[in-house]
């Protein structure tokens, strides 16, 4: 495929090929936030496991960073909008890719939730009359008109909020080693979660692994870049190395902070405790007006996150609607397209409301749901695998570690069942509802090939 000159973007199907490899490690990291992560998802894996969220942040971290290298080499072989599911479908069939396709779709709405829910906290330090409910329908409804301008302006947005939100994990960073205790080295090896306001409790194994699992979760997200391949210049030759190098960066910039301030907390059981505990770790580690610069910092991290995220599942959303995934009439408002922007308006529009009603899901239920899509892993793996075999891979990104970076993907798609089926909880419900979603679809496919129903395209790509 020939490489196209920079200073002639090409309009290519629904959307123009205009965006740089910066341009889209900048979407990336925007969608992944490092901020959201460690602010917001570190809320959430300290309520879940204490100070085992340092080996959740650790071991997630580099499970993140190795499960990157699958997306770089089968988006490198296969681009397009619908992230990884053209390569999927090119080398395992429509009969896989098809469940995987359906569960990425019930998985995304919670995804979205999940980031805009993270907001409330930290507007009623500033708004404390603001009704809880209303934080997170108001975070969406602002980050779809941002992600339905144009994309490069959308970008440039996303650039001035995450230079606002790099400050603020910054300063995180440095209270955390201002106030570095060696004794908390104790508290990472043998955890604690808090029992109570004022008591502490040995960490359960099980909510060891689920932070490990909601850990990999939350350093996640180098993914993102694959749905922009048809708005990136040679996006064949670029898009692999994009991800890869984002998904090292992700699990640094993540993990650090979060370990640090796990060991540089004072009061334990009143932190662990606390509706925020990062946000109440910062009120005791410096002063209320740093303290409420960086809650600006973490509001700003949340709006970028929630836009670059919506920006990326639209598109996915509209191949999905372009490939006739699901019912005729909802695939023409999936396709819709602003003419001027080449926005995929439908898709916000879908992503806006249904988002919108699983902000009511609650925090807990939102991060285990979202965390265990066991069949990613699964299926990734076993696609590199006989990709490789097959001959069907592309040679602009190959993994090193070959075969032992699938094989592990494979292995941790097992763990993850395994770490879901033990918290009986919520943990166990997840599983089997997403358990349950994968094996209808894949009833409904092969159903649907019985009784003489042309099978879905699932191309996810217009490019050449």
């Amino acid at each position: 495929m020939p490489v196209e000159q920079e200073a002639s973007p090409k309009k290519q199907g629904s959307f123009v090929r205009v965006l740089s490899p910066g341009e889209v490690f900048l979407l990336t990291i925007s969608a992944l936030s490092p901020v959201f992560s460690v602010f917001i998802g570190g809320n959430a894996i300290l309520h879940l496991a204490g100070t085992g969220a340092a080996i959740g942040f650790i071991a997630g971290g580099l499970i993140a960073a190795t499960l990157a290298l699958l997306f770089a080499e089968l988006s490198a072989s296969y681009p397009g909008a619908g992230g990884v599911y053209p390569a999927l479908n090119a080398i395992l069939g429509p009969r896989w890719t098809y469940p995987f396709v359906i569960m990425r779709t019930v998985i995304m709405f919670p995804l979205l939730a999940f980031g805009a829910t993270g907001v409330g906290p930290y507007i009623r330090l500033f708004l404390p009359w603001l009704p809880q409910d209303l934080a997170a329908p108001g975070t969406l409804a602002f980050a779809a008109v941002i992600a339905a301008s144009q994309i490069r302006r959308g970008a440039q947005v996303i650039a001035a909020f995450l230079v606002v939100e790099l400050l603020a994990l910054l300063v995180l960073v440095v209270a955390a080693l201002v106030h570095f205790k060696t004794a908390n080295l104790g508290l990472v090896l043998s955890p604690v979660y808090a029992a109570g306001r004022d008591s502490l409790a040995a960490t359960p194994a099980t909510s060891i692994a689920l932070a490990v699992i909601a850990g990999a979760f939350m350093a996640a997200g180098a993914d993102w870049a694959t749905f922009f391949a048809e708005d990136m210049r040679d996006a064949r030759r670029r898009m692999g190395p994009v991800v890869a190098w984002t998904g090292l960066f992700a699990a640094l910039c993540i993990a650090l902070p979060a370990v640090l301030m796990i060991l540089a907390m004072d009061d334990v059981a009143a932190t662990l405790s606390a509706e925020a505990p990062m946000a109440h770790f910062l009120d005791r580690a410096t002063n209320p007006i740093i303290s409420a610069l960086v809650s600006l910092g973490v509001i700003a991290a949340i709006l970028n996150s929630v836009i670059a995220i919506m920006m990326a599942l639209s598109r996915q959303l509209h191949a999905m609607g372009r490939d006739g995934v699901f019912l005729a009439p909802i695939n023409r408002v999936l396709r819709i397209v602003n003419p001027q922007t080449r926005a995929p308006t439908g898709a916000l529009l879908v992503l806006l409301v249904i988002g919108g009603f699983c902000t009511f899901l609650g925090e807990r239920r939102l991060v285990l749901l979202t965390s265990a899509n066991f069949s990613e892993c699964l299926l990734l793996g076993l696609a590199v695998l006989a990709g490789r075999r097959a001959g069907m891979m592309s040679e602009h990104f190959r993994i090193r570690l070959h075969p032992l970076v699938p094989v592990l993907a494979v292995m941790l798609s097992v763990s993850i069942v395994a770490a879901g089926w033990a918290d009986a909880e919520t943990g166990r419900v997840s599983i089997g509802l997403l358990v349950a979603v994968f094996a209808t679809a894949l009833f409904w496919h092969e159903l649907s090939l019985r009784i003489g129903r042309a099978p879905v395209r699932l191309t996810g790509s217009d490019l050449e």
